[in-house]
């Protein structure tokens, strides 16, 4: 058992290492100058994910937000998945797969920022999110993994991908908490 744990220790660490070294710190440079410009003119930034990805959503608002307060002008950051009497509210009354529009809708500005954090890119609720920020006049990026999903496809442009086999959930939340943590350095020096 312990050679196997040792090859699929391994095997992690390459991979892991193989993903970092095909990052594009260009895009990432690029979306931290984007939350820096919500930042100035006091837009919103919301962040979303589910499972895994709530958390990193969780985690991203909480080092741009919080850990900007010694600013004069921190970042507005708030996590959409965090208020679980709304979540389970909207889930109650409108669907799981309204959870973040709901929301969206009533908080956002136009201007304002949706970062939508997903494995699979294929999570309705993200979806729907995406499609309201449109009418809302709100702005979405979005960290992908896998193939992307239809996430990718709907913030074409606007997108950092981690290309992983598809179930490679480790691999892909380590790398899009590690971008998170990238921006929040940059976001530090601007």
């Amino acid at each position: 058992m312990h050679q196997l744990n040792l090859k699929t220790l391994e095997g992690y660490i390459q991979s892991l290492v193989s993903s970092i070294e095909e990052l594009d710190i260009e895009l990432i440079s690029g979306f931290s100058e984007i939350i820096h410009a919500k930042r100035i003119s006091g837009n919103n930034v919301f962040i979303a994910g589910n499972g895994g990805s709530a958390t990193t959503a969780s985690h991203f608002a909480t080092d741009i937000g919080v850990g900007g307060l010694n600013r004069t002008k921190p970042v507005k950051a708030i996590s959409l998945c965090d208020n679980s009497a709304v979540i389970t509210a909207s889930a109650n009354d409108n669907g799981y797969d309204s959870i973040f529009s709901n929301q969206l809708m009533t908080l956002s500005n136009p201007g304002d920022l949706l970062i939508v954090i997903t494995a699979s890119g294929n999570s309705m609720n993200l979806i729907r999110a995406i499609e309201a920020c449109k009418s809302l006049g709100v702005e979405v990026y979005s960290l992908t993994g896998f193939d992307g999903g239809k996430v990718k496809k709907l913030t074409n442009g606007r997108n950092i991908h981690i290309s992983t086999p598809v179930g490679s959930y480790g691999i892909v939340e380590d790398l899009h908490l590690s971008i998170c943590h990238m921006i929040t350095e940059c976001l530090r020096v601007e």
